[in-house]
């Protein structure tokens, strides 16, 4: 089955940037480890990650003892766990990237891949997913390309002890407390415009209504994402109404502007979704929500 989405614990981001901070920052290099979660339907929920040995310099390589000996140690944590894929602390995957994405074939079916921006100073979100699919071009010959999927931070899924969670939060100066990643993230969505796109045909190819989207919502803000509905087994487009999200300034507005406007020989119509999360319809500042649900949950 495709994977839709990817949702990422806070506390998952909080290591990634301690251990870059405290190993790989002054080394001028970027970090690169192991994600650990589970997937159900066409959600991954990364829950753990650590890093492993890597270097990069006339030749990519990463220590594969190291990162087996780590993954035992984490199997006997917690069975629940797998390999999903791995991550790379750098804001756009790199030349080399698919070559590394192929050796981690080995421990996952699909692995994602995840980009952190660990210099990121805005409040959003620091990381993309991607999964490796085929591109076909004109002339019918494919090749291997990334092709980013839903990415969002959620609350942590899983039951964990009052004492142990406090400590993990006390720990979080450097990545930023976790009152501050979850009104982050409610911030993020907030400021996000979820838009319905009807008018085109499922005998399009995915990849160029797509690339068609992007360029025609580009006009009203940052477009976030683009999510083109797909059969699991043949990648065709399987629905007649796909989903934008953009972020700016007056972006509801001007996407509406375009409803009945030309895309590539078709025409679209445009409708404006509610909030990816419910809660955000309450009317509370992202604050308010991150410490009603901190509070919900003793932390």
């Amino acid at each position: 089955m495709t994977i839709e989405k990817v949702v990422v614990h806070p506390l998952v981001l909080r290591n990634i940037f301690h251990k870059h901070h405290c190993v790989v920052k002054n080394t001028g290099r970027r970090g690169v480890g192991v994600l650990l979660g589970w997937r159900h339907g066409g959600i991954v929920s990364v829950t753990n990650s650590y890093a492993v040995l890597f270097k990069e310099d006339s030749v990519w390589s990463f220590d594969q003892s190291h990162h087996e000996s780590m993954l035992r140690m984490f199997e006997r944590v917690s069975e629940r766990d797998v390999v999903v894929g791995w991550y790379s602390t750098s804001p756009e995957p790199h030349v080399n990237n698919l070559d590394m994405h192929a050796v981690f074939r080995k421990y996952a079916d699909d692995p994602l891949f995840l980009t952190i921006d660990v210099m990121r100073t805005e409040m959003e979100i620091p990381t993309v997913a991607y999964l490796v699919v085929d591109e076909v071009n004109e002339v019918g010959s494919s090749k291997k390309t990334f092709f980013r999927v839903f990415t969002e931070v959620a609350p942590p899924p899983e039951e964990i002890g009052s004492s142990a969670r406090s400590t993990l939060v006390s720990e979080m100066p450097i990545a930023g407390a976790l009152q501050d990643t979850i009104e982050s993230h409610y911030l993020f969505v907030k400021n996000k415009v979820r838009i319905s796109v009807e008018g085109y045909d499922l005998s399009l190819d995915p990849f160029d209504l797509d690339r068609s989207l992007e360029e025609h919502f580009g006009s009203c803000g940052t477009v976030e994402y683009v999510d083109v509905p797909r059969h699991p087994d043949t990648n065709a487009i399987s629905n007649k109404c796909s989903t934008v999200t953009l972020r700016g300034e007056f972006a509801e507005e001007k996407a509406l502007a375009l409803s009945g406007t030309d895309v590539e020989g078709w025409t679209v119509t445009v409708k404006v979704l509610p909030p990816a999360m419910t809660e955000l319809m309450s009317g509370k500042s992202p604050r308010e929500l991150a410490l009603e649900y901190l509070a919900a949950r003793n932390c």
